[in-house]
């Protein structure tokens, strides 16, 4: 088989762009011929090892190539689809991507990316049973994120700890819906409380930022290789997780597997391998008076401590590898093929979907570039339209008088 997956660029470190390599790897070593086809190559890094032995282009450059199976991969890439001609088009969704904006147009733009019975593949149960809900012509695929062995070999035991306990945090700085800001006021409140405990950061990019507790900085471990990542793990005995937005979460099952265990919101997806009480703990989002209690639980119990991260490191070794889901991965796309099914039929109203979208954000753009004035004026239009005598200048404009002035208008617009 020929599959293409069409990503946004191949240089941003992502834990979603890592799911798609992992993907496109199973695929290859099956003896099926993949690409990786992005909108914009100009910051092509080979951060993940397995990326220099995948074939990755531009979409631009496809032509005229023929696929069996061409997936988008990100809301965005869903209106590039129309540009790679296949038997079979995909939808890769790893999250509900509409809570990652605040601007109600790109929200919108992106419950677009639903509105066709696209083949669907997700791990995350919760988003395949909204799938199903909201377009039911669709075949939906569930296949769990796997656990890389390589990277994250599981630890014979936990560490044994000395000292205080030592907290990690991770993720972006610079995206709101990752929570790190929260998540260091959290740590001030804890330390504030007297909790004692060692803080690091692990981010693929601070952007600038060097936060601090109690007057000292905060140990930063910044864009450290695939292959590092555990090392770094292993130093830490709770991963303090705190996104707002998740479809399913991978990073504390990796601190799982090296012997840590996690703290977090009550995401979606976080029931897909955390259990309260038993390899971490969850809380509520934004109950920052909780997150200082169960640290200051866990830095007290040094026992209890120890029970979650056995247990962790438990789930860890449970859980199915790459191998496995990738196999699972290829395993259907394989049965799909086989059967002769074809949504190709979709490909025109992906194309007016793309011309679409592209009209829509360049008079987004415009708008924009005009600043905030226009929109103060339609508010406050609006505003005189609706108060008492914006309401009787209206009655008294529907009228003769209205039908000329609305002419006049008219004719001088034109």
């Amino acid at each position: 088989m020929r599959i293409a997956f069409v990503v946004g660029d191949v240089g941003t470190i992502s834990g979603g762009f890592n799911v798609i390599i992992e993907y496109a790897t199973a695929l290859q070593r099956r003896g099926h011929d993949v690409v990786i086809a992005a909108k914009d190559r100009s910051s092509a890094s080979v951060w993940h090892p397995q990326l220099a032995g995948l074939r990755v282009t531009e979409v631009a450059t496809l032509g005229e190539e023929t696929f069996d199976f061409a997936f988008a991969t990100w809301w965005l890439t869903f209106f590039e689809l129309s540009r790679v001609r296949s038997t079979v088009y995909g939808y890769l969704t790893q999250s509900l991507e509409s809570r990652f904006h605040p601007e109600p147009h790109l929200k919108l733009l992106n419950r677009c990316t639903y509105a066709l019975p696209l083949l669907m593949v997700t791990e995350a149960s919760w988003l395949a049973e909204l799938i199903r809900m909201v377009q039911p012509a669709a075949r939906v695929l569930c296949i769990p994120n796997g656990l890389s062995r390589d990277f994250f070999p599981c630890v014979e035991s936990p560490p044994e700890r000395d000292g205080p306990l030592r907290v990690l945090v991770e993720g972006r700085w610079s995206v709101p819906f990752k929570g790190v800001p929260e998540t260091f006021a959290a740590l001030k409140r804890a330390r504030a409380a007297g909790v004692p405990f060692e803080a690091g950061w692990l981010t693929v990019d601070a952007g600038g930022a060097r936060p601090s507790l109690s007057g000292g900085p905060v140990e930063l471990h910044e864009r450290i290789p695939l292959d590092q990542v555990r090392h770094v793990l292993q130093r830490y005995d709770v991963l303090l997780k705190l996104s707002h937005v998740e479809g399913v979460y991978g990073p504390p099952l990796e601190m799982f597997s090296q012997g840590g265990t996690a703290i977090t919101y009550t995401v979606t997806g976080s029931d897909e391998y955390v259990v309260h009480g038993y390899n971490g703990l969850l809380v509520e989002p934004y109950n920052q008076r909780q997150i200082a209690a169960y640290l200051e639980l866990l830095a007290r119990r040094p026992k209890y401590l120890s029970t979650l991260r056995c247990n962790a490191l438990a789930t860890a070794r449970r859980h199915p590898d790459w191998e496995t889901s990738g196999a699972m991965l290829v395993d259907a796309l394989e049965s799909i093929a086989a059967q002769r099914f074809t949504n190709a039929e979709v490909r025109p109203a992906l194309a007016a979907f793309s011309a679409v979208t592209d009209r829509w954000l360049d008079d987004v753009r415009r708008l924009d570039q005009l600043g905030g004035s226009v929109r103060i004026l339609g508010d406050a239009v609006r505003l005189l339209k609706a108060s008492a005598p914006g309401r009787a200048a209206k009655r008294a404009m529907s009228g003769t008088l209205g039908a000329r002035l609305s002419a006049r208008v008219r004719s001088v617009l034109r």
